[in-house]
């Protein structure tokens, strides 16, 4: 008896190379990624930037203006240190002693341009000078 050739199954050989991405579509993705962190920040953090130089100069005068009154703000809590003017209000002394009016309040003025809390700042003024007003 004669074997019978036993015939295979047809398999279609398939070719699939692996294709990689193309750096078009990486970079399309990355413009794409960039493009939507900017929209959300010109959406949700709008800056306030001042345009001309007349802008800039108002600016920093409403902020030395706001500095000037918190340091006054402050000041009323205290009175001079300096011995020598009699203990007037620190808001109202203007003496250059040392451990004068002057010397508190450029203290107060250089806490409040660091960012310290009003809070913080009578604290450490009466912590140095002392003559807080109760």
């Amino acid at each position: 008896m004669a074997r019978k050739k036993e015939r295979k199954a047809y398999k279609p050989k398939l070719n699939y190379k692996k294709q990689e991405p193309s750096y078009l579509i990486i970079s399309a993705a990355i413009t794409i990624i960039l493009l939507a962190g900017l929209i959300v920040k010109i959406v949700f953090f709008p800056a306030n930037i001042p345009v001309s130089s007349t802008e800039i100069l108002e600016t920093s005068s409403r902020i030395e203006g706001s500095i000037d009154e918190q340091v006054k703000r402050i000041a009323s809590n205290f009175s001079c240190a300096c011995g020598g003017c009699g203990e007037l209000p620190l808001v109202e002394c203007t003496c250059d002693m040392p451990r004068g009016a002057q010397e508190e309040k450029a203290f107060i003025r250089n806490k409040l341009m660091e960012g310290f809390a009003t809070d913080n700042i009578i604290r450490l003024v009466e912590k140095k000078y002392g003559y807080r007003i109760t």
